[in-house]
């Protein structure tokens, strides 16, 4: 029972500092398409932007308001089941969103408070 409790006690700490806000810094926005690195935009709480990114099947475009980044949704053609753009808002480092079909990875870095935890993430290939 001592060991269930602690584990239970263990996984509430962490969803309690999951649900912490995000960093007030500046973050950077990491767009990879394919593999390849296609830029890195630096976003804070102040900025509001929409961005198109073009895939061989069409468009996707992403938004940044208020410190947090999501994709908007998508024509079936382009993502066929959506699941990028229903991830909704993400705005902590180390957070992601992908979509399989068109092999798109936006990753938010940076930031004071999630520095550390960075590079503490690795990436597989």
């Amino acid at each position: 029972m001592l060991v269930v409790f602690g584990v239970l006690l263990v996984a509430l700490g962490l969803m309690a500092v999951r649900a912490l806000p995000a960093s007030t810094g500046d973050r950077l926005l990491r767009v990879e398409l394919d593999g390849v690195l296609l830029e890195e935009i630096p976003f804070n709480e102040a900025d509001v932007e929409k961005f198109p990114i073009e895939f061989p099947s069409g468009t996707a475009t992403v938004e940044i308001v208020g410190g947090r980044v999501r994709v908007l949704p998508m024509p079936k053609e382009t993502c066929p089941l959506g699941i990028c753009s229903s991830i909704g808002w993400v705005e902590q480092a180390g957070d992601a969103i992908v979509c399989l079909p068109n092999r798109l990875v936006l990753t938010v870095v940076g930031g004071e408070v999630n520095e550390v935890w960075d590079s503490v993430d690795g990436v597989t290939r």
